[in-house]
């Protein structure tokens, strides 16, 4: 039987510490491989560094910042694969103190950086989140990273499997964007294209997703949880009833009464839960969420990670029956 271990990872240099998480992913040199897990941080000296797995060690390597540039906030990360048999590779996306959209990449043989720039006459205000898309089960996946500039509207930079574009998403009508809520891609079967949706909060507290139906783009209200406001989000998921079922969007967030909300996708309409709370507890922050799956037929089941106002983690989840 398996046990739970605490490893530490150190940090990137014997001067400089982490200031922050820009996101991981996990890494496959096949498609019969091991996964391999890729930490990327945010140093002390605003530059990004990656803690990563070589089958056998950790290494830390430092990716260094753009030219001339700090880092200063995440947007997320990634993997590309340019096929269902090759290796995939990853993709950090950072916004830099010249408030642009900057990617750290890996091409297979070295790592790049390469500056995304910013929308016409924009500059980028707050980060929202990335994901990919795949247009056919062996397509090459396609990152999307979705930003809000200064005007608090959604714009996302996308691949298009030959130049990158910028596309401005607006945002939804009459209410500007305040701050992210997580990016997803949701497929409706396996052998469907994958469709992003990127979940947001208004400055009137409640939630909206922008979402492409596979033809056009889309802004839909969510609302809030019955007669509250949305303080926070803890995350963005996609469930799967059974391996060949269609993705649901659950999206996990904190109410103005500091409890823990979902609103989820039953494959007919959108609901609204409450999840409550620890007894005696409020949520205070947001942690992450995330799926579970215990073997390849099996259900994913969700868990929403927050924290509580004693500075405990605590974790709602799903059992199956």
């Amino acid at each position: 039987m398996g046990s739970w271990q605490w490893n530490d990872q150190q940090r990137p240099t014997s001067t400089v510490g982490v200031r922050a998480t820009i996101g991981a992913v996990t890494m496959k040199d096949d498609p019969q491989a091991a996964q391999r897990p890729y930490v990327f941080v945010r140093g002390l000296d605003s530059k990004l560094h990656v803690n990563w797995w070589d089958g056998k060690a950790w290494h830390w390597s430092a990716q260094g910042s753009p030219s001339g540039r700090g880092v200063i906030e995440k947007v997320g990360a990634v993997t590309v694969q340019d096929g269902p048999a090759a290796p995939q590779r990853p993709y950090a996306f950072v916004i830099g103190d010249d408030f642009r959209l900057w990617v750290n990449w890996w091409d297979g043989a070295k790592w790049n950086w390469s500056d995304q720039g910013a929308p016409p006459s924009r500059t980028l205000s707050r980060p929202l989140g990335v994901t990919t898309v795949r247009d056919t089960p062996d397509a090459f996946t396609r990152p999307y990273a979705f930003v809000i500039t200064d005007d608090s509207r959604v714009w996302v930079n996308w691949w298009d499997g030959a130049k990158w574009n910028w596309s401005d998403q607006g945002a939804p009508s009459g209410q500007p964007v305040k701050k992210g809520a997580g990016v997803i891609s949701v497929q409706d079967n396996p052998n469907a294209v994958e469709r992003p949706y990127a979940f947001v909060q208004g400055y009137d507290s409640k939630l909206y997703v922008n979402w492409w139906d596979g033809a056009k783009w889309n802004w839909s209200d969510q609302g809030a949880p019955g007669g509250r406001l949305i303080l926070d989000s803890v995350g963005a998921i996609t469930m799967k009833d059974d391996p060949g079922a269609f993705t649901r969007p659950y999206v996990f967030v904190i109410g103005d009464d500091s409890k823990l909300y979902v609103n989820w996708w039953d494959g007919n309409k959108w609901n609204w839960a409450a999840q409550g709370t620890p007894a005696g507890r409020v949520a205070e922050r947001p942690g992450e969420a995330i799926t579970v799956q215990d073997n390849p037929s099996a259900s994913q089941r969700p868990y929403a990670f927050v924290i509580t106002d004693d500075s405990d983690l605590w974790v709602n989840w799903w059992s199956l029956p």
